[in-house]
């Protein structure tokens, strides 16, 4: 199991929150946030207020906290994005193609035999 800093220093501490702190040296200056839903291997759940408004962006950042969260505690965690019904397992996180992206793969897909 992992050790934080706080059971080195022999002060009790919580993960989540050193892991928070870390984060919030991100600089930002958006207006409106978008939060994640992380559940711990113990059944805990907890929310991460990312700085940012897009989802891109709020995603790296929740994804930057969830690597700092499991490197902390060695375990894996679940998470999802405010207003999503699936869960996503540690770091691994796929986008889903575009609209555009996926209409010109059928179109070129329909005249030209591509193989992936």
């Amino acid at each position: 199991m992992a050790v934080t800093m706080s059971q080195l220093l022999g002060k009790p501490g919580d993960v989540i929150e050193d892991c928070r702190k870390e984060i919030r040296l991100l600089p930002s200056n958006d207006r409106y946030r978008i939060s994640a839903e992380i559940l711990l291997r113990n059944g805990e759940r907890r929310y991460f207020r990312a700085k940012s408004i897009d989802r891109k962006s709020a995603t790296q950042e929740v994804l930057l906290f969830i690597a700092a969260v499991e490197n902390a505690t060695g375990e894996t965690v679940m998470w999802r994005l405010k207003g999503e019904k699936t869960y996503h397992m540690s770091t691994n996180y796929e986008v889903s193609p575009s609209f555009i992206q996926r209409t010109k793969k059928a179109i070129l897909g329909y005249f030209f035999d591509i193989e992936e």
